[in-house]
Parts: structure tokens; sequence; C-alpha cells
């Protein structure tokens, strides 16, 4: 399938903690990165890791760990069987601050010692929030799904599809699309492949339905054609090799709150 086609479908719901909500567009923008741990049991060994993990993300909180976790499982992808870890809103400095924390408390060492033997293995990387360009206030949802869709950029990538992505984002925000029904957020990866993603949150599973106009027709409209609306997702195609959408939900029983 052309990745223009799958922008037009994941674009038209515009409707991981991120936290997936954010402040309103006219507030201080949160700081920019999300610390992200992708960590696969050990097959058959799910309900042991489970357990373990709630119980060391208890130890996290009594030792007043400075900062908060979500846990997301995905739902709909062709990878399952996924933890994902995700801490936000950082800055550099903030992870040495993290590293020094973690010596202290020891909380490394107790993750090593009681959950890490039921672990298959991980990946780590961080994730660069585009707030300027994402459209998700801080009093939207409660969200129970957040469909993620993943591009690969190709080595070659030139600069027209990271334009093309703010033009999308610039004509959604200012001629009327950024409301209540049609929400986002952009990401980039930094570790491992290139990678861009696109979150868009639902309550259910019924806003995965296409809306009508569809954004496709919102930007040629606003454009003044179809051939113009081209142009832009053919520049957006350009810079990428593959790409790939699943639905996250978070695990909101794996971390307990701080009492």
């Amino acid at each position: 399938m052309k990745i223009r086609a799958i922008l037009a479908g994941v674009l038209a719901t515009l409707a991981l903690t991120v936290p997936l909500s954010l402040p309103a567009d006219n507030h201080e923008e949160p700081k920019p990165l999300t610390d992200v741990w992708y960590v696969i049991p050990k097959r058959g060994m799910e309900a042991e890791f489970e357990a373990a993990v709630k119980a060391h993300n208890q130890f996290r909180v009594d030792q007043g760990e400075a900062r908060e976790w979500a846990i997301y499982v995905p739902v709909v992808g062709h990878k399952l069987g996924i933890y994902q870890f995700r801490s936000c809103c950082h800055d550099f400095a903030d992870l040495d601050k993290f590293e020094s924390e973690d010596s202290k408390q020891g909380l490394t060492r107790h993750w090593n010692e009681n959950v890490d033997q039921y672990v298959d293995h991980y990946h780590h990387y961080l994730e660069r929030n585009d707030w300027k360009h994402s459209h998700m206030p801080e009093d939207a949802g409660p969200y129970k799904y957040y469909g993620v869709t993943s591009w690969v950029w190709k080595e070659d990538a030139g600069p027209a599809a990271g334009i093309a992505r703010r033009h999308f984002s610039k004509i959604a925000k200012e001629e009327g699309w950024a409301d209540d029904d049609h929400q986002w957020l952009w990401l980039s990866r930094i570790g491992g492949k290139p990678v861009l993603m696109l979150v868009n949150p639902m309550e259910n599973f019924a806003d995965m339905a296409p809306t009508d106009p569809s954004f496709y027709d919102f930007l040629a409209e606003k454009l003044g054609s179809e051939t113009a609306a081209d142009v832009v997702f053919a520049d957006f195609d350009s810079g990428f090799a593959s790409s790939d959408y699943t639905i996250w939900t978070e695990r909101e029983d794996l971390t307990p709150a701080d009492d």
C-alpha cells in the first residue's frame, strides 16, 4: 500500500506517560523527550513477568522516584507480546539526574534482581515530541487506545517529507481541522533506525472509522484542488522506505499510583 493511502487514512482520524495528553496549544510546551523501553518477556512467563513488574513499580513509588512511568501493550499489530514503558517529559539534563537517582535508590538493581529473569530482550530509545506541530489539548480524553503509525526514513531522504509534514499540521491547525475530534502527536525516534511516528488517541474502536470529509478532502479543499493535495502527499511519501501501524492501550493495573 502506498504511504499516501496510509497517511490519508490515519490523518482522517486525527482525532504512551507520553503523557499522551498535552497542555493546550497556547500553553507552555512540555520538555521534548520521552524515555522509552520496549520489554519482551520470555514466552510462557508473561504472568510471572507482570507480577514482578507490578511489585517493582511499587518499589519505585515507595522510593519516591522523581519521574513517572506508564506501560502500554499492543492490541492490534503484527508484533504483540510487547510491553512499552514510557516516561515523559524531560530534557537531556534530566537524564543525568535520573541516572544519579537510580544509583542512589537502587532502581535498576531491584529490576535486575526481580524482573530481568523473566525478560527475553529489550529495546531502549528516546523520542522527541514535536509539540509545535501537534494538537492534543490537556483536557482531551479520556482515551483507551492510541493508534501509532511509524514510518522508517529512507537513507537518502531529502527535506521534502519534513516540509510536507509541517505543511499538513499547519493547515490542520490554522484552517479548522484541529478540534476535539481531531487530535494528534508527532514523534521522532532517537536510536536505532530513524523513525517518524504519528499518535492518534481513540476512545474506542468506533473512533477508528474514517471521518467524512477525510483529511485528504479537507486538504484538497484548502489547497484548491486534489492535484495540489497529491503533490503534498507525494512529497511526504518520498521520504520513507516503509510504514507500520499498531494500536496500543495503557495497562494502568501495572502502574500503581503514588498515595
